[in-house]
């Protein structure tokens, strides 16, 4: 019996042998015939600008407001991963409790962290876009602001001063 065993062990061991370089030729020419469409196919990420940092039409003028937008973009895809996960039924075969949902939490902020910083969603450029337009605008309110204080203390001063000189009649 126990030569039986080897000897069909030996028989198919040998036929594996065999087969190998009929099967590593048939993996290099699929892998040639993939590599041969994937060079006519146009590369998204140059098309659609994905990973990079923020396009160059657009430079960063405030590097703490572009952090404080890819951090909100990365709060906004924790938050989509957890709402996802929600969606997940949970299965009775394994028991669950705090602590898996813990993890899981954990889990959605270490995808959504790794997530931003290996290409961008999009949102913390149009985040950063009008956090930048809203600063300006609120720069140029606080000017406004000072203009019409100053505005106003000179009216003061010089209705005071035309009271002084009516009582001073």
């Amino acid at each position: 019996m126990k030569d039986l065993v080897e000897f069909t062990i030996d028989n198919l061991l040998q036929q594996e042998r065999l087969q190998q370089p009929a099967q590593a030729q048939q993996t290099q020419e699929s892998g040639k015939k993939f590599r041969q469409v994937m060079a006519t196919v146009p590369d998204h990420a140059v098309l659609h600008d994905v990973g990079s940092e923020m396009p160059a039409a657009h430079k960063v003028k405030d590097e703490a407001l572009w952090k404080t937008s890819k951090q909100l973009e990365a709060i906004f895809v924790q938050q989509m991963m957890a709402e996802m996960r929600k969606t997940v039924g949970k299965s009775e075969f394994m028991p669950s409790g705090f602590a898996e949902d813990v993890h899981g939490s954990m889990m959605d902020e270490a995808i959504a962290q790794a997530s931003v910083k290996q290409s961008s969603f999009g949102l913390a450029e149009s985040i950063y876009k009008q956090l930048e337009t809203a600063q300006g605008n609120v720069n140029r309110q606080v000017s406004t602001q000072e203009i019409s204080q100053t505005a106003d203390n000179l009216k003061m001063v010089n209705d005071l001063s035309l009271e002084a000189r009516k009582h001073a009649h």
